[in-house]
């Protein structure tokens, strides 16, 4: 018997449909041995010699392995084709090697019956390059974790951590939160006129040019001035062009974008599109989801292309298949993109086996494996220019489809990625007459940078070379789980912390967080995987410098100088000095900027703008002076006395919705959270017992919708 090893349950009883009798198939559940949770589990004075140990959820996995083992002559080693899948392996032949077993790695990129044969068929050796390729990773991220993390818990506040990768992304998202609040708009205005011919054709232009040179209108009064100009003006078409433009479509999908088109068109996470990816890889429907490779087999490009020509048109087809160059560096060319593994499964034939999410995942994938083998959309474009005999010139441009080529597949199964607004213009002549109807005005003002998405933040970090197509789903996970970042609709907003975190790193660690040194990073890893470099050098070379620098900062720095987030404005009512905004345990808070000599500091809340907003919670029954505010616990909000810490007074905080208890009148109905569900009681409770898990009653249409988004 021979025994077969991959990652999971669901791969496992995919791969023993293919296999059959003769192979025993089990699953190590991941990484059966990883570096321990506790400790730096690096000795970095042997070479950095990792001190791997078996996780307690993994100890029974290994010993029902072992059993296995001691009955087979031969175990294959089946895990992902990546370096990640690599180490599994190497980790498994460790901890099951003995003298009696022959170990083989196959490696396959499709649970497919032909990919498997074609795999066991052709076992190799475990390639140790990529297995120092992900060691090197993991001690890399464990080193820098482990020691940058506890001066951050010292210097600014406990719990935090950095990374290469995490404190990258953090760093793209506050720059660009900066931009915005640096920005300044713009006004500008737009005209646009209401034209018609003696045939009572009707068209409408924008306002472009006068007397050749792009105009500029940048108030109400301009844009006044030319209305009145213009309206005892004369006008005839002086322009028609006519030209035919080509919209080829998108490569076959890599993990990035993936991540990126599940993202636009159906506001998935990138955690959530991975984890569908990996299920519909498990269970045979998809290639091997984690890829830089844009490559296409020519057996599957002849599938697409038979597939085209008999359930399509044949006249989609281009006289011979569509093959994409991958740009990036270091991509592993052996991959292939990601596609189905059998396109004659319509995404319709899998809604009854999989999840709604796993179909829409697959959808996209099926789509796009189809559209990437089809001829460009052909369009028709008409751009219509009329001009003035004051040398004013209006332009209107529309399109319409001539031939849809690939975007046959999108509208077929109504997924469109990035629709174009079409429209076609009515037929006029050029030099004839055409009559203003009339003149509108329009204001606008310019728009500050866009925050970043699931999408436009993964696709920032491959432009940048930073993390591989492993890392993107994780990276993003985390920062948010460390609260460097929340999620306002689908965009990221830094915290008061990832600003702190990210000035402290970008000016006492410019390495770590360096765009450039991080991609140079993720270019050395390539390396070690080609066998170029080798792994302790590499390691070496970042590690020294960077401890001495740990150690160096860890003296000097001082956690009331970088805590600081600018000054408040506001005076302090004890020594006259500028009161500062500064981050603390439970968020932010207002402190003298004369600390030590004065320890004056008092609690603040905030709007989603950052400005602080009065709130009256009522006075402290227990001081003269002190009145409650809002404050941020470890188990959440409640009220504390502002002369905190001369008074420790404190209540529980009822989030009210401005609505009398319908029940007592005597309450206000407040926000409860109870058994993981949010619902509506009385202040009074126990007194009254009133509570709607429904919308409770509320004098006005708009605050009953109000209190339905809440719930």
């Amino acid at each position: 018997m021979k025994l077969v090893i991959v990652e999971s349950p669901t791969k496992a009883k995919t791969l023993a449909g293919i296999l059959g009798k003769d192979f025993e198939i089990k699953a190590s559940m991941g990484h059966i041995r990883d570096l321990p949770k506790k400790g730096l589990g690096v000795d970095v004075d042997k070479n950095f010699e990792p001190a791997y140990e078996v996780p307690e959820k993994s100890k029974k996995v290994l010993a029902e392995l072992k059993k296995s083992a001691k009955d087979s002559n031969e175990i294959i080693l089946a895990t992902d084709p990546d370096r990640e899948g690599e180490a599994i392996a190497w980790h498994l032949s460790s901890l099951l090697a003995s003298k009696k077993v022959k170990f083989e790695r196959v490696v396959f990129h499709e649970l497919t019956k032909s990919a498997i044969e074609e795999a066991f068929t052709h076992p190799r050796t475990l390639d140790i390059n990529l297995v120092d390729a992900q060691q090197a990773r993991r001690i890399l991220d464990r080193l820098v974790g482990y020691k940058l993390s506890p001066l951050l818990w010292k210097k600014v506040r406990y719990g935090l951590s950095a990374g290469r990768v995490q404190s990258v992304a953090v760093r793209l998202i506050v720059e660009r939160e900066r931009e915005r609040q640096q920005f300044k708009p713009e006004e500008y205005w737009s005209i646009y006129g209401d034209f018609e011919n003696d045939a009572k054709k009707q068209l409408k232009a924008e306002l472009v040019e006068k007397n050749s040179k792009k105009l500029e209108i940048t108030s109400g009064d301009q844009a006044k001035k030319l209305e009145d100009k213009l309206k005892i003006d004369s006008f005839k078409i002086s322009e028609i062009k006519k030209t035919e433009r080509q919209r080829k479509p998108y490569a076959p999908f890599k993990t990035s974008t993936l991540q990126q088109s599940a993202s636009n068109v159906f506001g998935f996470t990138a955690k959530r599109t991975m984890s569908s990816a990996q299920k519909l890889f498990e269970h045979g429907y998809i290639t091997y989801h984690r890829t830089d490779s844009l490559n296409l087999s020519p057996q599957f490009v002849n599938v697409a292309r038979d597939y085209i020509a008999k359930e399509m048109k044949a006249e989609y087809l281009p006289e011979k298949g569509v093959f994409y160059k991958t740009n990036a560096k270091n991509a592993q060319e052996a991959h292939e993109a990601i596609r189905p593994t059998n396109l004659f499964l319509e995404p319709a034939h899998l809604s009854k086996k999989l999840s709604a999410d796993d179909v829409k995942i697959y959808s996209l994938i099926w789509k796009r494996s189809l559209e990437c083998q089809m001829l460009p959309a052909v369009y028709d474009q008409t751009t219509i220019t009329i001009g003035s005999t004051g040398g004013y010139l209006f332009r209107a441009t529309g399109s319409i489809i001539k031939f849809d080529g690939w975007l046959y597949v999108g509208k077929h199964m109504a997924i469109e990625e990035d629709p174009e607004t079409l429209n076609e213009l009515p037929d006029f002549v050029e030099n004839e007459a055409v009559t203003l109807n009339k003149l509108t005005s329009e204001q606008h003002f310019t728009q500050p940078p866009a925050r970043y998405s699931d999408a436009t933040l993964i696709k920032a970090l491959e432009e940048l070379e930073i993390g591989r197509p492993s890392t993107y789903a994780p990276t993003i996970t985390t920062i948010q789980s460390r609260g460097y970042v929340v999620k306002e609709s689908k965009y990221f907003v830094p915290t008061d912390v990832a600003y702190v975190v990210t000035d402290l790193l970008v000016e006492h660690f410019p390495d770590v967080i360096d765009y450039k040194f991080t991609a140079q990073v993720e270019n050395s890893l390539d390396a070690i995987a080609n066998g170029e470099k080798k792994w302790v050098p590499v390691i070496r070379e970042f590690y020294t410098p960077f401890e001495k620098e740990v150690k160096e900062k860890d003296k000097v720095l001082q956690k009331h100088d970088i805590t600081n987030l600018g000054e408040s404005g506001e005076k302090c009512p004890e020594c006259g000095k500028v009161l500062i905004y500064k981050l603390g345990k439970y968020g932010k808070f207002l402190s003298c900027s004369g600390y030590p000599d004065c320890a004056y500091a008092r609690p603040i809340e905030e709007t989603k703008n950052g400005e602080e907003v009065p709130q009256d919670y009522g006075k402290c029954p227990n001081c003269e002076t002190g009145v409650f505010v809002l404050r941020q616990g470890k188990f959440g909000k409640f009220l504390a006395c502002s002369n905190y810490p001369k008074c420790k007074t404190t209540q529980k905080y009822l989030e009210k919705i401005d609505m009398k208890c319908p029940k007592c009148a005597d309450g206000d109905v407040i926000i409860k959270k109870a058994k993981g569900r949010t619902f509506y009681g009385c202040s009074r409770y126990p007194q009254c017992d009133y509570s709607s898990w429904k919308n409770p009653l509320k004098p006005d249409a708009a605050q009953k919708e109000e209190i339905s988004q809440i719930a």
